[in-house]
């Protein structure tokens, strides 16, 4: 009887023990994120979303590291339950169930800028016939089809697309403002060249996690990001990358009143 106390006594101690043993403190998570500078750099690991997102994980302390890969490859490696992370991604109602969606970590837009400044009174369904850039399997290349562009020269990143503005290869370019605006200024051009000849907001893009990824980690993640942002950490990290002011309408702390387009974008 003693025995089977002594016994019972031992279990006692160590199942407990055994089932706190901090095993899901200590999993490393992937987090997928863009190679598209300013947003992120795989060359310098860097970027303003890389910085935003480091700070929250670190904050949280949930151990993670930075993946950069193709952004399909990213979205495959999170929706099969990967126990990954991603940003910034487009939160978009057909892909609501795909992922937990931790917390927005930044507002962009899609524009349509030129060089040629007699295309500016122009209606848009008199330019569709001009040839356009736009990155490949993103936003622009899907907004440019479905505006009726046809002479659509589909690029790998937006620095192929700023050369070929450059070198007048195409006439208009469909890009991630940011982005765009940086890889043009990285290619030797002035970014007051270009002119915004349509913009159009998005939805806000996010932090997004595989749904196999504990809640209690997604919501400390949540709850730090929420106070980064409303704190305008989020914004000041964002504009320390870019020379000139941000508008308003990409700041999240914003107050002005942003003009909803005409014909609403899906990216």
């Amino acid at each position: 009887m003693r025995y089977l106390c002594a016994l019972a006594a031992l279990l006692f101690c160590v199942i407990p023990a055994s089932a706190d043993t901090g095993e899901e403190d200590k999993h490393v998570y992937k987090v997928f994120q863009p190679d598209i500078p300013p947003w992120g750099d795989g060359d310098t690991d860097s970027g303003f979303i890389v910085e935003i997102v480091h700070k929250a994980f670190t904050r949280a302390s949930v151990p993670h590291e930075f993946v950069y890969a193709p952004w399909k490859r990213e979205q495959a490696a999170v929706q099969q339950n990967g126990r990954a992370f991603m940003a910034p991604l487009t939160r978009l109602e057909a892909r609501e169930p795909l992922y937990r969606w931790v917390a927005p970590v930044n507002i962009s837009f899609l524009q349509l800028v030129t060089r040629d400044r007699s295309l500016v009174s122009l209606p848009l369904d008199a330019l569709t016939k001009l040839p356009i850039a736009a990155r490949m399997e993103s936003p622009a290349q899907f907004s440019a089809q479905s505006l009726g562009f046809s002479d659509i020269t589909l690029v790998e990143d937006e620095m192929v697309g700023a050369r070929l503005m450059m070198a007048n290869r195409v006439t208009l370019w469909m890009q991630r403002g940011l982005p765009g605006v940086w890889a043009y200024e990285q290619s030797g051009g002035n970014a007051d060249e270009l002119i915004v000849l349509k913009s159009w907001p998005t939805p806000q893009q996010y932090l997004v996690a595989s749904l196999d990824v504990p809640l209690a980690v997604t919501e400390k993640l949540a709850t730090i990001l929420t106070e980064m942002r409303l704190s305008g950490e989020i914004d000041q990290i964002k504009q320390s990358y870019f020379k000139a002011p941000l508008r308003c309408d990409l700041l999240f702390t914003c107050t002005k009143p942003v003009v909803q387009p005409e014909k609403p974008i899906q990216p």
